[in-house]
């Protein structure tokens, strides 16, 4: 951005902005722009637009300025503005957590379909490694009739997912904090979904990860350390400990579904669906128990 002028419009900023993000090859640099300085101004995308002629104050200029060299240190804009969207809901984000992923919601989408097959009123979801809540709180709010357990082995994403919760005033969650690797079941209820976005980058994948990610996005929330496969392997298992679970619905990379495949018959379970995101890339596993 220059620095000489003095006096600066919505309009000049974000043109200026948008032409130093395409020098630096950000991706989407208009709306970049525009998300910031809507972050900034405190308006939506359309309110901004109909302020294109606004004179920014001092103030503004500055705090604009500090967004956008954040950016231009390839923060990603959810921690920046410190909010995101998910399957039409507001969440807060920050670096504790995963940024919530337009493929997450097909793996929402898939569970939310097995309500007319599961007609009981006491359905239990268990959504393990919740992180933000993304997952627990947009089931919570589009079937209300059922009861979610929220667990994470991260304290800190818990205390984002219980006020992302009361932001969308949804109260059919349970959030506890839990190691599904190391620590004991103690459910006093029945588990009759299971559903996982689980840490599934291998360590040689994660190395290949963009600056955004790597240096941002949480460590433990995308990758085990090892192949990718500990926590599938850890979720197979847990089938003998619950009694009642009907389905379980894991998110894939898409890069070992041949490997997750072969490891879910290993364990018996044949009745297996494997659902496409809208890229097709095998996004999301559906077994039938």
């Amino acid at each position: 951005m220059a620095t000489k002028k003095t006096t600066w419009t919505a309009l000049d900023i974000l043109n200026t902005t948008t032409e130093y993000f395409t020098r630096n090859n950000f991706e989407q640099p208009r709306l970049n722009a525009e998300r910031l300085l809507s972050h900034v101004l405190d308006l939506d995308r359309v309110n901004l637009y109909l302020q294109f002629e606004r004179i920014l104050t001092a103030g503004e200029v500055g705090f604009y300025r500090d967004l956008v060299k954040r950016r231009s240190q390839h923060e990603p804009l959810q921690y920046i503005i410190g909010k995101t969207e998910f399957m039409g809901l507001p969440f807060e984000v920050n670096r504790e957590v995963l940024i919530p992923r337009p493929e997450t919601e097909i793996l929402v989408e898939t569970t939310l379909a097995l309500k007319d097959q599961l007609h009981h009123n006491d359905v239990h979801i268990w959504d393990i490694g919740a992180g933000s809540g993304c997952i627990a709180i947009s089931m919570a709010h589009h079937w209300p009739d059922c009861q979610i357990l929220a667990t994470d082995k991260s304290g800190s994403a818990l205390e984002i997912a219980q006020n992302n919760a009361r932001l969308n005033q949804v109260n059919n969650i349970v959030f506890e904090k839990h190691d599904v690797l190391t620590d004991p079941l103690h459910w006093d209820y029945n588990i009759d979904i299971i559903v996982s976005n689980p840490p599934y980058i291998s360590e040689n994948e994660y190395s290949e990860l963009g600056r955004e990610i790597i240096e941002f996005e949480p460590r433990l929330a995308l990758t085990d350390h090892k192949d990718g496969l500990e926590f599938y392997r850890r979720i197979l298992t847990l089938i003998d400990e619950l009694n009642g679970c009907k389905f379980i619905l894991l998110e894939m990379s898409g890069t070992q579904t041949d490997k997750i495949s072969s490891l879910v018959k290993s364990y018996g379970y044949n009745e297996t669906e494997i659902i496409n995101d809208l890229n097709q890339i095998p996004r999301v596993l559906k077994i039938s128990l």
